[in-house]
This record gives structure tokens, sequence and C-alpha cells, in this order.
């Protein structure tokens, strides 16, 4: 395992007013009965606001955020009928559908609205599905074969929106791997990285992905070999090489809620809610840029938090990037990749230049494409990470490519 510097941990006193950018979500039991919505900006008890959600219960670690429409979701109970709540915080409008399919194994692409969701079929059968949450229509993109799993880990799930890029931290039958799932490739594919950790036993989960720095955190609780709770850190993971980068111990708590981690896109903001000695409920907000953390107030009883990152989406991806209508202009398959790759074209994007780059900027490939679908030699790229962007009438594409 590795071990960057300055993890050392100390709780200082950050900017309140940077973290009063943050804008969370969450649910709590209303005093009137039922099911309420909370609105608040982190750590500051006079910002918090209070909606009614028509929910009479909810399921645990069921919440979504839709970063694309500004959208919170959350699977629940209504007259004993299961229902799936819309909150939109924009508007602090709620609204109540028979759609339910969310699951505490699901994650939404913020760049085109989709939510993406495992599920354990039977035994050693893992279905990876992709909703359109507008319509209701559920797509099966493929399954993972493993054989002799029997469960799915909750609360361990993160999307790269800028490559369809689906993280999943799981049990094989001998250790814990992360799976990368490309869900935006025509055909399915995944790959499977062993996780490299030191300590006997390791619990993975508050899965979070930064879509600024292209990072993936999680935490991870450590035991000894007689299963005796040995610290739990704030870790990035290395998604090529399972390399686990410990960056900030969180002490002090010995306890946590689950499924109330949280990511602030815009500050680099890791955010998830635990228990002091004196079972103290409070906001821990590590920031993964310096590696300092800071606890403070949260509502009480809140759970379901999530953070509400509709202006980053907005800003990043409603208005720089390619509509999905474009982005989709050409695909390439396999991906991962070994010596050659398929790439396919719409037919009026012919005589398009296809160029490919490795991940510090350098020119691999300079190509203009002649047909719509093309098959093409990657023997000259090593093994790693590569930037394929199509220049065409449309404008610039880009799509990411896995060499092995």
């Amino acid at each position: 395992m590795k071990q960057i510097l300055f993890t050392l941990i100390s709780f200082i006193l950050i900017s309140t007013t940077a973290l009063a950018q943050i804008n969370l979500v969450g649910t709590s039991s209303s005093a009137n009965g039922g099911i309420e919505i909370v609105k608040w900006q982190a750590f500051d008890s006079s910002s918090v606001e209070r909606y009614p959600s028509g929910l009479d219960a909810y399921l645990f670690a069921s919440s979504s955020f839709n970063a694309y429409n500004s959208n919170y979701y959350l699977s629940g109970f209504s007259a004993d009928t299961g229902v799936l709540l819309s909150f939109n915080t924009e508007t602090n409008t709620p609204s109540l559908s028979n759609f339910s399919a969310f699951s505490n194994i699901s994650e939404i692409d913020m760049s085109t609205g989709k939510l993406y969701s495992l599920e354990l079929d039977t035994v050693g059968f893992i279905s990876v599905n992709e909703f359109d949450i507008s319509t209701g229509a559920e797509t099966l993109l493929g399954t993972i074969v493993e054989p002799g799993v029997n469960g799915i880990v909750a609360d361990a799930i993160g999307f790269d929106s800028n490559n369809g890029i689906l993280y999943y931290i799981g049990f094989d039958e001998t250790s814990i791997c992360l799976y990368g799932i490309p869900v935006r490739n025509p055909d399915f594919s995944w790959i499977k990285t062993t996780l490299l950790t030191t300590t006997p036993f390791n619990y993975f989960s508050s899965v979070n992905y930064d879509n600024v720095n292209n990072l993936l955190f999680a935490v991870n609780t450590q035991f000894d070999s007689t299963f005796n709770e040995d610290g739990r850190w704030i870790v990035e993971i290395n998604t090529l090489t399972g390399d686990v980068i410990e960056r900030g111990q969180i002490v002090g708590f010995p306890y946590y809620l689950a499924g109330s981690s949280s990511f602030d896109q815009n500050s680099g903001t890791f955010l998830l809610v635990g228990f002091d000695e004196a079972f103290n409920e409070k906001m821990i907000a590590f920031n993964t840029l310096d590696n300092t953390l800071y606890a403070g107030y949260v509502p009480s009883m809140v759970s379901e938090i999530i953070c509400d990152n509709y202006s980053f989406a907005r800003s990043t991806y409603n208005t720089t990037a390619i509509p999905e209508t474009e982005a989709s202009v050409f695909s390439i398959f396999p991906n991962p990749a070994t010596k050659n790759i398929t790439l396919c074209i719409g037919e009026s994007e012919e005589n398009a230049l296809l160029k490919i780059y490795d991940m510090n900027g350098k020119e691999e490939l300079n190509l203009k494409l002649q047909q719509p679908h093309m098959e093409i030699s990657t023997d000259h790229l090593s093994s790693g990470v590569y930037m394929v962007m199509l220049h065409s009438s449309k404008g610039v594409s880009h799509q990411k490519l896995v060499i092995q």
C-alpha cells in the first residue's frame, strides 16, 4: 500500500466561507410524521431548510443526485406502495412516481443524466443496467461473471462522467477488486484490477469519483488478523494499477453513518458523517487537495446525504461538453484493446481526422479516415491510457482508450 506525503491529519480551521459553498441535501424524519428533505450549506446551522417529501419511509442507501437536472432521488414508500421520490433542489418541489429502479448500488452520469445500477441476479452473475430516468426505460448492458460471488457491496460505486466509466469495488473468490465498466462502449466489457492492500482484512465503501482531477476515492476500514478494527482511512485508488494510497486517517470517530458519503466537485472535498467517542454526530470534511480534515455541524438525524453538484455539472458538461448526440459520432472496440481497434463513425463523418494522444499530451497517431469502419493497429502503443479525438464537421469528440 502506498502512502503519499503530508497525510498526517490535524483538525484545522478551514475557511468557513469555502465550506459554505458546499450545498448538501439529505433526508430525515419529520416532527409531524413522514419523511422530509433537508437542505443546508456545509457546517452552517443557520442555512437549514426543510421540505415535506410525501414519503412515509425510505430505503437505506438508495439516494442519488442527478447533477444533470438538479434532482435528488430517493426510493421509499408512500401509503405502503413503493415509489421513487424526485426532489428538484432548484425549485424545491417534490414528485412521486412508480418508477423505483434505484438501489444502493446505483450511480448517475452527471454528463447525460442516465443511471447505472448493479444487480446480483444469481450467485456469480452481476448484471449491469442502464436506466433512462425520464422514461423509465431499462437496458441490460451486460453481465459480469464471477463464480462464487453471492453479494454486492453497498455504497461502493462511483462514476467517471468524463469518460463514461462505472467503478465498483467488490470481491471475487480470492481478493478485493476494482471493476471498471465503460458503459458508453457499443460492446460490453469490463476491467478487473486487484487492489493492492497490506493489512490482513479491508472493507472499502463510500466510493466517490473526482471529475475535476480524474481520481477515485473511498473509505478503507482496516482490520488486523483477529478481525479487530485497525483504523479507517480515506484513500485514493489508482484505477490502472490497483494501488491504494492512504490520504488521511479518520481519527476520533470510531463510527460513521453508512451511506452518508458524498463529494463536492468544485472544492475537491470528500464528506461523510461520523460519530465521536460520546456518539455525537458530526460532518467530516476531508480536503483531497491538501489532505486536511475538519469536523463540525450536521443537522441531527439526517441521512442519505449528497452534494448538490448541479452548478458544476451545468458549467462543465451542459455548457462546455459535447452534447450527447454529438459525443456518440464514433465508437471504439474492443476497449481495452491489445494489438488492434475497430473504429466506427457515421456515414456523414468520412474524411474526419483521428488523433490519439498519451496522457502527457504526446500525439501518437494522426490519421485521416476514409471509410465508416476501419481497423487500426495499436501495436506501437505501450500499455496505458490514451485519449482518442475525432475532428469532424460536428466538432471534436473524444473517448478514453485503454491498451493492455
